[in-house]
């Protein structure tokens, strides 16, 4: 496989008539491997005698392989212009001309030795330069023996310089010798590649056929490196994994450090996970290995995890990760709730569902109620199988039969916290935000006085909390303090004019609030 080139754009540059030798020589080594590889899968017996998309006839492809190993050189120049394009014994006329090339001291030389012999001049010499090309070299004791049909070019002081017909006759053939190659060879490589443009279907078919060939023995090795499982696949809305594993994220660690963590979603279980636990811990990790162990298994591949019953769904949704789109004037939270709203008018019950930190981008009573909402709407309305991962710690006071509290658990040990990467039953304790900024190397004077206000701000916290909407906290400080403090901090020379009405817009609606 490793010696099958891209066929499909070799393909597209012979049929652009861009396809240059090394492209017709890279069609043919491709050809070649193409029918050892089907030739290895027939005598294995790997695909059974109905699967007819796994053979084909060799024959159409071993003519197209003969006239690229009898024409191409096997090194050749990628231009036209050059020449070593062809092999030799493959048209009688370019050999004829190589030959005269490659004889051409000898030829003159051989004519030089019948003028001796006409002469009687014993040391005739021919000589070239660059202003009247090929000469004959008399020297002044010789003049006499000169025959009538030399021709005077030069007179020096010690010899002369003639010419003959013949001579004139063969300079012209040996000049002209090259150029004839080139233009011989060019005309014969565009015969070459318009015969492989003839043959662009069949060339097609044969890259669909190896791309899938490439594809499962790809699948198949991975599998076998990584320890996959072949999954059983459902026919109820059910998905359990056991020791599931991230595909990728396991390919840059050291055997045995990923930490794996089961799941159990729909069918007589709960369709709705809330995950919750500090950043770091691996939330993301858990949403997307379980989101890519589904797809993995529909797409017919094992997977990595220790056991794996898969239900069919009918697609896959994912609300991750922070992105924007200025070109569109669209924000960070704009983008996110367009996500959003394609999965709340798209998704059905056969769906999976992975959504993370929804509703963050806003103010944290806007964030929290759309995050409560769409939680709600997703339980009571969609019933879609989904992953739920949440900064709001509120959400796990959320009750419904159809949803399950999991955490990634987190070690404390002398003001130091270690995440465990393992999923366990119910909600998270705290976020631990203030030890991932002293993780990420946060100055410990701002850290000092997050701790501080974080005390005071859980002080304040005399309500207990049940609906976003009719939770009435109160403030640390009135929103017009933090208005102005945030405007007079504002770096304007560093500010886009998207981003200065996208604060604008967010002070009018904060204001309107009291």
């Amino acid at each position: 496989m490793s010696e099958i080139l891209d066929l499909e754009r070799l393909s597209a540059r012979a049929a652009l008539d861009k396809a240059h030798a090394k492209d017709l020589l890279g069609i043919k080594i491709t050809l070649q491997n193409i029918i050892t590889l089907n030739e290895i899968l027939l005598d294995s017996k790997i695909f059974s005698a109905d699967q007819e998309e796994y053979s084909f006839s060799p024959e159409p492809i071993k003519e197209l392989i003969e006239l690229l190993d009898s024409s191409i050189k096997e090194d050749p120049s990628i231009l036209l212009t050059e020449g070593n394009l062809i092999k030799k014994g493959y048209s009688e006329e370019l050999d004829g001309y190589k030959e005269l090339e490659s004889n051409s001291k000898k030829i003159l030389k051989e004519y030089l030795e019948n003028e001796k012999k006409k002469c009687s001049i014993s040391n005739l010499k021919i000589r070239y330069n660059k202003i009247i090309g090929y000469y004959l070299e008399v020297t002044k004791s010789n003049l006499a023996l000169v025959p009538s049909h030399f021709i005077r070019r030069q007179t020096l002081v010690g010899s002369e310089r003639f010419t003959t017909d013949r001579l004139v006759e063969l300079e012209t053939e040996l000049n002209s010798v090259s150029e004839k190659i080139i233009v011989t060879e060019k005309d014969l490589f565009l015969k070459i590649r318009k015969r492989v443009k003839e043959n662009i279907p069949l060339l097609l078919d044969l890259a669909e056929y190896t791309a899938s060939i490439d594809c499962i023995q790809s699948l198949a090795h991975v599998a076998t490196v990584r320890g996959y499982v072949k999954p059983v696949i459902l026919d109820n809305n059910e998905i359990i994994i056991t020791d599931g594993r991230h595909p990728v994220v396991e390919a840059y660690l050291p055997p045995g450090e990923f930490i794996p963590n089961n799941l159990t979603l729909g069918g007589s279980s709960k369709s709705f996970i809330l995950l919750t636990g500090p950043n770091m811990a691996g939330k993301s990790t858990y949403l997307r290995q379980n989101a890519l162990i589904v797809l993995m298994a529909q797409m017919g591949s094992f997977v990595p995890a220790a056991d794996a019953k898969i239900g069919i769904v009918d697609k896959i949704f994912c609300r991750v990760g922070a992105s924007d789109n200025l070109a569109r004037g669209e924000s960070t939270f704009l983008v996110e709730m367009n996500e959003t709203a394609n999965i709340l008018h798209t998704a059905t019950a056969k769906s999976l569902i992975i959504m993370d930190e929804v509703g963050r981008g806003t103010s944290t009573h806007d964030g929290l109620s759309i995050a409560w909402a769409v939680s709600e709407y997703i339980l009571k309305k969609m019933k879609s199988k989904t992953l739920f991962a949440t900064h709001y710690h509120e959400l796990t006071l959320l009750e419904h039969k159809n949803l399950k509290n999991l955490s990634m658990d987190v070690r404390e040990r002398e003001g130091k916290i270690i995440f465990l990467k393992q999923v366990k039953e119910g909600p998270a304790g705290r976020s631990y935000g203030i030890h991932v900024a002293r993780l990420a190397g946060i100055p410990e004077d701002v850290l000092n006085r997050a701790e501080k206000l974080l005390s005071q701000l859980e002080e304040m916290e005399t309500k207990e909390f049940h609906e976003p909407l009719e939770n009435n906290q109160h403030d640390l400080f009135s929103a017009s303090d933090l208005l102005l403090q945030e405007i007079r901090s504002l770096d304007v020379n560093n500010l886009t004019p998207v981003q200065a009405l996208n604060h604008i817009n967010r002070w009018q609606n904060e204001l309107k609030k009291y």
